[in-house]
Parts: C-alpha cells; structure tokens; sequence
C-alpha cells in the first residue's frame, strides 16, 4: 500500500485530516469521523495517517515562524539518520540556553576561586593551568520553539584556563567551549503537548518510524568563549573570579 492509495480509501477532507486527535488543553475534541476510522485500522494504515498528521504540524510551525522547529520533524521524517548541525546563534537566541550556559560559568567561577591560586603562585610569572568540564539539562517553555525542537536537551561545557601571576595581580585567560546536543528520538509510553494538536504519543512517532522510514538523529551546537580577565586578592584574602 502507497500513500495515494490511503488518500482514496480513507474518503477524508483535509480538514479532517487536521483535527485527527483535537486539542484537549483548549477542551477541543478531534473530528470523530476520523478519529473513529483510524481506531479500525491496521498499524501500517495509521502510520500513514499519522505522518500526514506530522506533516500537518511542519505546517502549523511554519505559519509560527517556528521554521527550526519545522525543519528538525521535517529531517526526522526524511529520514536519513545524519547528524543536524543545529546554529549557535539560534540556539543562544533562546533565554533557557542562556541561563543554563550562565549556571556552568558560574560553577567555573565557584571551582576557580577554591585552587588557591594566590597560595600557589607566589612569585611574579608563576602559572597554573586549570581545566574542567560541567553538564547542566534544561527544557524549553511549553509555548516556546525551543520545546519543540528539543524539549530537554542539555549543555556540556569545557573549561581550559591558565591562571598568571603579575606582580600583585592574577592574570586569567582561556576559553569555555560550550557544546549543546540532544537526540531527536522518541520513548513508547511517554507523550508530548504540541499547541494546536494537543498530546501526541511517542508510541505514534515509533509506528511512522517503523512503516513510513521516520529516523531519530543527534542534534548538535557549539559555540566559545575566551577570556582575559585581571583580578586581585581581596580585602579579607582569596581571589573573587568573576567571568561574566
């Protein structure tokens, strides 16, 4: 079976194509006619339905200008499997990555200011290289593109640092590379809120991935920092290193 020869045995308008499942949270009830017909199909035929749902929510996104949105589901139906390089610019255009970067520098700051480094470096020139890395996970608002290109996804960022001493002043340079990634996949028995469509089952994305050649992929983002910031021991001693 093709996907033509679904469209003729369904004898479904587009409209009801569109309102297959409703939207519970807005107390929208999907059309009964289709919805019934798809209760007595075979798995095969409901994948075939449900990519036509798929394809009716790149459309909705699109119409929201949530076009990165619409292209992640959009490589996910094509299904080749690659790897999608997802822009840094992008993804720093939203506040939870933003926050979540901020809460792994701040953790540089807090493990930098414990080594001591105004004990340790004693004489003009002395350095110590300092280097470590921290995860922080995150998801994005309900109502926001983020959550629907990625829900949760999570932030690793590795720190290298050399820490100089200038006469009274400690010199610190270096970068912070940040990588951000998550895996477009999908988990039977969990379920996601999509605005306009309602709670639509990762069991439904399985069964397209399984008839329709739906794969999941990684997705991927990277961007840097660098540093070059002069501090100096404080009033009560210590070093208060501030990177932002």
């Amino acid at each position: 079976m093709n996907e033509s020869d679904f469209k003729v045995k369904t004898d479904l308008d587009s409209l009801e194509y569109k309102k297959l499942f409703g939207d519970p949270f807005w107390n929208q009830q999907g059309n009964s006619k289709a919805r019934s017909f798809y209760l007595q199909l075979q798995d095969k035929e409901k994948a075939l339905m449900l990519k036509k749902n798929y394809l009716e929510m790149i459309e909705k996104a699109r119409q929201r200008n949530f076009n990165m949105a619409a292209d992640c589901l959009q490589w996910w139906l094509d299904g080749s499997g690659f790897t999608k390089t997802i822009d840094f610019k992008w993804l720093r255009g939203n506040n939870e990555v933003i926050v979540a970067e901020n809460v792994n520098i701040e953790r540089f700051e807090e493990r930098l200011g414990l080594e001591n480094f105004e004990k340790r470096l004693t004489k003009e020139g002395d350095s110590a290289k300092y280097t470590n890395e921290f995860q922080r996970q995150f998801t994005g608002g309900i109502f926001r593109e983020l959550y629907y290109v990625c829900g949760t996804s999570t932030i690793t960022s590795k720190g290298n640092f050399t820490v100089t001493r200038r006469k009274d002043n400690f010199v610190l340079s270096g970068t912070i590379v940040h990588y951000w990634w998550d895996r477009y996949d999908w988990h039977k028995g969990a379920n996601a809120y999509i605005n306009g469509f309602g709670y639509v089952n990762d069991s439904d994305a399985l069964l397209v991935e399984k008839y329709c050649g739906a794969r999941p992929y990684e997705m991927r983002g990277q961007w840097q920092q660098s540093f070059n910031k002069t501090f100096q021991i404080g009033f009560f001693g210590g070093l208060s290193i501030k990177l932002k």
